[in-house]
This record gives C-alpha cells, sequence and structure tokens, in this order.
C-alpha cells in the first residue's frame, strides 16, 4: 500500500541481515508486547476509557464525550475489538497491534534515507526508550496517534518521490490526519508540523524544478502535489470537524433536554437536533471547550517551567539522560540545519526531507507551547520518540559521511561498518541497560494491583448483592468480570473492598475516588455480619459470614 523503495544498492544482495535483524526484534517485541498486554494491570485512565467507552460498543464511544478522558478514535476501534469477548483485548488490542506496526514503518522509513544497519538502530533506540514502552499496549490512543504520526510521514515520503502521484497516498495521508485528530486533540501537536514539512519540502523541490526546466512554478510537478496535499489537509480538517460535530450535536441535545425548565425539557434528542441543531452544536462546543484536555497555565515565569518540563519529558525518554539528551538535541539541530543549507546549495532534493521533517518538528514542540502556554501531559509526546531516534542515527549517518570526506585515505567501508557497529553496540547496550530497569517492568498502578488481588480472593462470581465503595473497583469489575455494579450501599452487601484509609478514623483527606471513608463505613454491619478474608498493603476484603 505504501512503497519502500531501497536508496542503497547493497539492499539488492542475497542476504540482508538487517531484515533479519529486525524479523528477530519484531518477534521478541511481539512476545514481551503480549505479555504486558495481559499481565499488567490497567490504571484508572484505561479502566475509566473502558467503563464508560469501549465496553458500550463503537456507536456509543463515537458520539459521547464527558470528559477529556475519552480518546474518541481510539474507543471506537478497540470497540470493535471488544466483540471478541475478552476485555483486555477489547482494551489494549489497537495498542498492542499499533505498537508493532510503529516497529515495522519507523524500520522501512529509516531503510529509504540511511544506509543498511542503521534504521534496525533505529528501531532499537525507539522501542527503549521507557515513555514509548509505558504507553506500547496502555489502552489510550498514544500509541495510535504514532501509528497515524507515522504513516502521514510515509505518505509524503512517497508523494515526494518522482512519478509518485498516485491517489492512495493523498487518501491515506488524510486518513492519517483524520484519526490522530480524532483519537487525540493534542495530536496537533504532530500533525501541523507534518503538514508544514509537506509544504516546506514541495515547494523547495518546486522551485528547483521550475529553474532545471525553465517553467512558471505552477507548471512544476512538485508544485502540482503541494497544492493536492493542501487539499487533502483541508479536507481532512473538515471531516475532522465533521465527526466533532457529531459529537457536539450529542452532548449539546443531551444537556439541552435536561435542562430545568428549559425550552427543550422532555423531548427527545433527536428531535432537539432536528429542531435546533445550531442551538445543540453551540451547547455541546461550548461544553468540550470548557473541560479542554490541556489546561493553559500563567504567563508568568513560563519559561524557566517549560525548561523543567523538558528535562522531565527528557528523562521520560531515558532515564536520567535530560543533560544528553539536551546536548544532542542542540548539536543535532546546528548538523541539521547545515545539512539543509548543504543541500539547497546543491540543488538536492530527496536529501533533504528528512533533514527538514526532523527540524520542523523538534523546533515546533517549544514554539507551539510557548504559543499555547501550556505545560501538557509527558506523554501527550510519546511521538517525540521517534524524532529522538531518527535524530540519533542522522547523527550516526552524518559521522560516517564526516569520516570518509576528512580521511579521504581510508577505507571507507571498513570505516562504516566500525561506525555501524559501535551505533549497535550502544543501542544494544541502551536496550539492555532500560528493560533491566526496574521503572520499565513496575504495574502501570499498584492502588489498581491491589484491587485485583484483593478481588482474586473473593468470591464475587457467586455473590449476589455486589457494593463498591470506591469508583476505580467498580471500573476493574466491569473490566475483570464484567459486572457493573452501581450499588453503593455497604449494608447487606456479600462482600466489601475497603481501601484502608476508609479503616482509619483519622484520615481526614478528600479522596475523588472514594463513595466511603470511616465516618460512613456501617461498622456495626460489617463487625456483626462479615468477616476479614484477606488483607494486603492497601486494601481489606470483608465477606458475609453465611448463616
Amino acid at each position: 500500500m505504501i512503497c519502500w523503495p531501497m536508496k542503497s544498492n547493497d539492499m539488492k544482495l542475497k542476504k540482508d541481515y538487517e531484515k533479519a535483524g529486525f524479523a528477530l526484534l519484531f518477534l521478541v517485541m511481539a512476545v514481551y508486547y503480549g505479555y504486558r498486554m495481559f499481565a499488567l494491570t490497567p490504571w484508572y485512565d484505561e479502566l475509566y476509557t473502558y467503563y464508560y467507552f469501549v465496553s458500550r460498543g463503537p456507536v456509543y464511544a463515537a458520539v459521547h464525550w464527558p470528559l477529556p478522558n475519552n480518546h474518541v478514535g481510539y474507543s471506537v476501534l478497540s470497540g470493535f475489538l471488544d466483540y471478541f469477548g475478552n476485555s483486555y483485548i477489547g482494551l489494549r488490542g489497537i495498542s498492542y497491534l499499533c505498537a508493532l506496526f510503529n516497529m515495522g514503518l519507523l524500520f522501512n522509513i529509516g531503510r529509504h534515507f540511511f544506509p543498511r544497519g542503521l534504521s534496525l538502530i533505529a528501531v532499537i533506540f525507539y522501542i527503549s526508550m521507557n515513555l514509548v514502552n509505558q504507553m506500547a499496549v496502555q489502552g489510550r490512543g498514544y500509541t495510535l496517534g504514532v501509528t497515524c504520526y507515522l504513516t502521514a510521514f510515509a505518505c509524503l515520503l512517497c508523494l515526494c518521490q518522482e512519478e509518485k502521484d498516485k491517489k492512495r497516498y493523498y487518501i491515506i495521508y488524510a486518513f492519517s490526519l483524520v484519526l490522530g485528530l480524532y483519537t487525540l486533540t493534542s495530536d496537533v501537536y504532530w500533525v501541523l508540523p507534518v503538514c508544514f514539512t509537506g509544504g516546506i519540502y514541495l515547494l523547495y523541490r518546486g522551485i528547483i524544478e521550475a529553474r532545471e526546466k525553465k517553467e512558471k512554478l505552477i507548471q512544476s510537478t512538485s508544485i502540482k502535489k503541494l497544492i493536492k496535499l493542501i487539499a487533502a489537509s483541508l479536507a481532512a480538517a473538515v471531516v475532522t470537524v465533521g465527526l466533532y460535530t457529531v459529537i457536539w450535536l450529542a452532548i449539546g441535545s443531551n444537556l439541552l433536554v435536561k435542562e430545568q425548565n428549559g425550552s427543550f425539557s422532555g423531548m427527545g434528542h433527536v428531535e432537539v437536533i432536528l429542531k435546533a441543531p445550531f442551538k445543540a452544536i453551540g451547547t455541546g462546543m461550548e461544553y468540550m471547550l470548557a473541560t479542554p484536555y490541556i489546561q493553559s497555565v500563567e504567563r508568568a515565569g513560563f519559561i524557566s517551567r517549560l525548561g523543567n518540563w523538558f528535562m522531565t519529558l527528557f528523562n521520560w525518554y531515558y532515564d536520567g539522560a535530560a543533560w544528553l539528551i539536551l546536548m544532542l538535541l542542540l548539536f543535532g539541530i546546528i548538523c541539521l540545519i547545515c545539512r539543509i543549507v548543504k543541500g539547497v546549495r546543491k540543488k538536492e532534493k530527496e536529501s533533504i526531507l528528512l533533514p527538514v521533517f526532523l527540524l520542523v518538528g523538534i523546533l515546533c514542540m517549544p514554539l507551539f507551547l510557548i504559543i499555547q502556554c501550556a505545560l501538557p501531559y509527558y506523554r501527550v509526546f510519546v511521538y517525540g520518540g521517534v524524532l529522538l531516534a531518527l535524530l540519533l542515527v542522522f547523527l550516526v549517518q552524518q559521522t560516517i559521511e564526516s569520516a570518509a570526506r576528512l580521511n579521504p585515505g581510508i577505507n571507507q567501508n571498513k570505516a562504516a561498518k566500525a561506525i555501524t557497529g559501535g551505533a549497535a553496540l550502544a543501542a544494544f547496550l541502551v536496550a539492555v541497560i532500560s528493560f533491566g530497569c526496574k521503572d520499565y517492568q513496575n504495574q502501570y498502578s499498584m492502588r489498581e494491583y491491589y484491587i485485583q488481588d484483593a478481588l482474586a480472593h473473593s468470591n464475587i462470581r457467586q455473590a449476589e448483592n455486589l457494593c463498591v465503595t470506591d469508583c476505580t473497583q467498580q471500573y476493574l469489575i466491569k473490566f475483570l468480570y464484567d459486572i457493573a455494579c452501581e450499588n453503593t450501599q455497604i449494608e447487606n452487601a456479600d462482600m466489601v473492598l475497603l481501601d484502608k484509609k476508609m479503616t482509619d478514623p483519622d484520615f481526614q483527606e478528600m479522596e475523588w475516588e472514594f463513595y466511603h471513608y470511616y465516618s460512613t463505613v456501617p461498622w456495626d454491619y460489617i463487625n456483626g455480619s462479615m468477616e476479614k478474608i484477606y488483607e494486603n498493603d492497601s486494601f481489606v476484603l470483608y465477606e458475609k459470614i453465611n448463616d
């Protein structure tokens, strides 16, 4: 579906050890991600996603947005997988498939730009990042967003080649932008740079072509592609707005119907939409904008906080390597600019596409945050792992070229193999150290893990009268046992699971998950009619004594 031309002649060799190495790595990561998909207890955001959206089907997920927590596009796709009857596959299956697909996309993109061996190194650097590892199989839309990001760039890569102007590339490109934004509105952080990259590069190529062929700029092939690319981007924007309009209609009509003493009170949702569609859209849009996914912060002192925010983000890529990453980025930006300038002077075409992509992506990140004055969740920038991995390998490639240029008398093939081997060793050591780190293998949240542990010691499937004492266990019970429990009354319940904070009379802090505190727990019923059957570090499980 997407073209993957090879740059080097050595790719034609019968034995392609890089492909064999990637195949082995792919199988290893398929097993590893598969293990994590089932072994890690879902944390609150995943459980909320499953409880309110995925488990209710793709249609429901497509028209509901009660909180910014719904990654709509992801929930819709996951809703289809949930029909298979396994909640882990339903919640995390899309992320699992995308995590593996991302490896293939990154590998093949690297095969186009880098000499043999370096694209595999890029994949190793990428999967070794803690943020990438943590998001890989989570039941959220971040890994799907990276898939859309890589797919959009792969389409640009195909469109920017000679004689490659097939309609399907524009369609896939536009679909990637739509799905990315439909999944996460914050994916605009990579959507705009991808659009800018395509625009800048095709405009540059168009100017070169017009000068070479001595024709008008508008007549050049690249400018015609640019016009089509802009049209595809605008079409993607229109479709995205259309999809969100459906959500605004659903939200707005629901709010208008529930409005006490309002003019639409008592009407059906469809009736409200038909009678006052713009009123419903405006109400839904106002509600969504009132609860934004990313909150702006105070302008005063923002730059210093942004610096600390970036250092923390860098540590999320590679723990303890923030300063090293910062220096590599600054050095990399200089190298990218020099490479672009060199390419422009020599009127090179294809060779500057990757430098433009990397430079635009890196510079747009702080620029957008400064304009928006926002410090988003770090997981929003999991796509930055793609930029960092490609930048690291780009620097290795530049080292190989510099060694050949500065030492023309040396055996260039041996020098290239030596540098590539050193980079491969470095990538291998990074992977070993990273995956051997305890933080990489920890549970997403110990609280949810302890709830699952306690529930495993209960007779929940035989209980006739269940109750839940906090929303997290309510969502987890639905996820693990497909039991929807809305009852919060402890009296007469067959089993009760209490957070240890609820058993402490001196605990007075506000916990938003809790339905009960010590003062609201009917201790006479628990002490008189129930017995403690299990306890772990965070929870106590009680079950009713049989008469």
